[in-house]
Parts: C-alpha cells; sequence; structure tokens
C-alpha cells in the first residue's frame, strides 16, 4: 500500500490528504479511486512505481534530509505538485536580480494589504523578475517552508508554505527565500526545510531580520528594554511597518513571550486552492 493515497499517513492541519488536494486543484482525476488512482499518481510523478519514491528521492534533485518527521512519498509527490502547480505560469524573463532587488519595497509594503492583494501583487511581481511563485497546501510529512528550483529557460520556481499562518512568520519566510535567491545559494533545487540550520540559512535569515526591521534601529529599540505595547506601537509607527511584524521579530528573538501581545498577531489563510 502507498502511504501517500491516505488520509491517516499525509493529513495536514485542516484534515486534508495530499490525494484530496491535488484532485480539487485537478491535477488527479476527482473519480479516480484504488488501482486507477495509483496509475493516475504514477503518471503525475513520473515513475513507473510508487515503491520507487525513497529510491529515485535519495539519487535525484529531490534528495531527501535524514528527520524522523519526513515522509519520503509525502514529500515526493509535494514537491512534484509544486512543480506542476507553476508549470503553465508565464513569466517573459529570466531572473532579474536587479529588478528583483527593486522591488523589494514594494513587497514590504504588502505586509499592510489584505490576503487576496497579498497574493496577487506577490504573483505580479515576481513574475516581473523571472519568478514563478505559488503558495501551496503544508502537509505533515513535507516539513518545508519554502523551495526554489532554477528552471532550463533561465526563471525560477519560489515555493511558499503557510504552515503556521501568522503573518509575521510568513513575511520572514518570504525574505529569508528571497535572501537565498540574492546570495547566490541556488544551484538546481533549494528545498529549505523547516529544520536546516547552516551557513547559508543564517545569512538569508540575517537578510529576512535586516530588510522587515531597521537593524540599528532595531538595536536601539532592545537596549533600552522597553517593550510596552506604546512603545511597540510608537516604533511602528515611526519605522512604518505592522505591529505584528515586531512583535513576532520580538518574540523570535526571545524579549517576550509567545503569548504576549498575542491579539496583535495577524494570521492568514493564503493557501487558497486555485485549480489547474
Amino acid at each position: 500500500m502507498f502511504p501517500l493515497l491516505y488520509n491517516n499517513s499525509c493529513l495536514s492541519s485542516c484534515g486534508v490528504s495530499l490525494t484530496e488536494y491535488a484532485q480539487e486543484i485537478h491535477l488527479l482525476n476527482p473519480d479516480a479511486q484504488g488501482s486507477l488512482l495509483v496509475i493516475e499518481w504514477r503518471k503525475r510523478l513520473n515513475v513507473s512505481s510508487l515503491l520507487r519514491i525513497p529510491e529515485i528521492s535519495q539519487a535525484g534533485a529531490y534528495r531527501l534530509a535524514v528527520a524522523d518527521n519526513i515522509d519520503p512519498y509525502v514529500l515526493f509527490a509535494w514537491l512534484r505538485i509544486s512543480d506542476l502547480i507553476t508549470k503553465n505560469q508565464q513569466v517573459s524573463q529570466e531572473l532579474n536580480i536587479v529588478k528583483l532587488k527593486s522591488k523589494l519595497h514594494l513587497i514590504r509594503r504588502l505586509t499592510f494589504e489584505d490576503v487576496d492583494t497579498i497574493r496577487l501583487r506577490l504573483k505580479e511581481y515576481f513574475a516581473e523578475c523571472g519568478i514563478k511563485f505559488a503558495i501551496v497546501k503544508h502537509f505533515t510529512g513535507a516539513p518545508v517552508q519554502g523551495v526554489i528550483k532554477r528552471n532550463l529557460d533561465g526563471t525560477l520556481n519560489l515555493i511558499m508554505t503557510a504552515r503556521r499562518k501568522f503573518a509575521d512568520v510568513f513575511w520572514f519566510t518570504l525574505f529569508h527565500e528571497i535572501g537565498h535567491i540574492l546570495n547566490g545559494d541556488i544551484e538546481d533545487r533549494l528545498v529549505d526545510y523547516e529544520f536546516t540550520q547552516n551557513e547559508a540559512e543564517d545569512r538569508a535569515d540575517e537578510f529576512a531580520a535586516n530588510t522587515l526591521i531597521d537593524p540599528e534601529q532595531y538595536s536601539y529599540l532592545v537596549e533600552t528594554g522597553d517593550f510596552s505595547l506604546p512603545r511597540i506601537r510608537q516604533f511602528c509607527s515611526e519605522q512604518n511597518i505592522p505591529t505584528y511584524m515586531l512583535i513576532g521579530r520580538l518574540q523570535r528573538d526571545k524579549y517576550l513571550k509567545y503569548h504576549q501581545y498575542f491579539n496583535e498577531k495577524v494570521k492568514y489563510e493564503l493557501d487558497k486552492i486555485e485549480k489547474q
């Protein structure tokens, strides 16, 4: 039996299996069941046998990290679905790093916008830079926060997940992935696992942190030790950033507990299903 076909081994937080998701976005025949469903998966995953997925994963571009929370079937299928979702996006030019840098302030402004505007504008901005962009549902067994893939035509795919829903986490992760692109970390495919720790990840973290919040002003705030809500709001007004962004940063840096100012935090529902 193949784990990725059954709800009990590949449920997301909202209870939708990977198979159900693929059927909902019409990557799989919605009516396929049993052996026909196996055939559908084999076609979509481009494998002769689903049992070969772990072997293919280890040998190819889908190389897996060693971790207890990775299901090779789910991860392989999730990465393939991500490729298929971006396949038909129209991007008229190769990756343009200069243009991407010029878009950073526009992307940062989206931190104040509603979910629908964020989804639309991000796809537009990235397309102008030679990047195909999508937000794909997160699934247990594929602990991925982002994937960046270099295509043969010189474009990139940038895939995001929105696992924890918090807006500050989403934006930090997005700018983290942009940091990887600007830092030249992409060769063929970079699968950014949630647990990865290395020098490239540290550089991407630093880029994200310093792009979202001015590092000198943040250091000054930390030195004062005043993390009251009025001071936080004043700082955010002066720096033109949303309050949730600074609170999230202070929580990550352990100056605030995660329960503090919880009502100020913002959650997104960004992984809305888009039929292919």
